[in-house]
């Protein structure tokens, strides 16, 4: 994919895919009979439920990528039990929905870079992107176009879970954290990037090598 084609997609993530998408609060699992606080919440909320849906055809696409040896195959189906009881655990959290939707959002972004199979067309999410600022680590940046869109932006040992922001231009995302604002604004192959206690960065957006 080259860098046109990249910026393109993403440049469309917020258009033609999120409005593709019928949210409702119907996840990939049966809410006939929930248990536990983080189904119930699931159950209850359409981007919640719509996050699910995502993780799991993912997660399917994942298992069935070609040339995936069967002890990577188990390796994933572990990896997958263990993020399901940490969202779980998402109850002993101050905001349990968005416990949820981060561990949601950061699980779509593993799978996406560590699976070709779970890059294919269809579904909410796209990327993951290669964002290369001058004198800072490799990162990489992953969106989910559920309601509100969201970008999960990694690199190093640090993640950041963002939420698109009103902008004139471009698409712009942003969060809150204890350690100060982190914002992601992407301008065709070009982006903004301010990490807490980083200053302003513009950085370079491109396929990943």
């Amino acid at each position: 994919m080259n860098i046109a084609r990249t910026v393109s997609l993403i440049g469309l993530s917020i258009g033609w895919l999120a409005a593709s998408q019928a949210f409702a609060a119907t996840p990939s699992f049966s809410c006939a009979k929930t248990d536990g606080a983080a189904v119930k919440a699931i159950c209850s909320d359409d981007t919640l439920a719509a996050l699910d849906r995502e993780t799991a055809r993912l997660y399917g696409l994942a298992r069935g990528t070609p040339g995936l040896s069967l002890k990577r195959k188990n390796e994933l189906t572990a990896m997958q039990r263990g993020w399901i009881k940490g969202r779980d655990d998402c109850w002993k959290a101050s905001d349990l929905k968005a416990c949820i939707r981060d561990e949601y959002v950061g699980r779509i972004a593993e799978l996406r870079a560590g699976y070709k199979g779970a890059r294919g067309k269809g579904g909410v999410s796209i990327g993951p992107v290669a964002v290369t600022c001058p004198g800072s680590p490799a990162m990489n940046a992953t969106f989910v176009n559920v309601e509100p869109p969201l970008a999960f932006l990694a690199g190093g040992d640090r993640s950041f879970v963002m939420t698109i922001a009103r902008s004139g231009s471009g698409a712009r995302y942003t969060a809150q954290y204890p350690q100060g604002e982190a914002t992601f604004w992407q301008k065709g192959p070009e982006a903004i990037v301010q990490l807490p206690g980083d200053k302003e960065q513009t950085c370079r957006v491109g396929p990943l090598e």
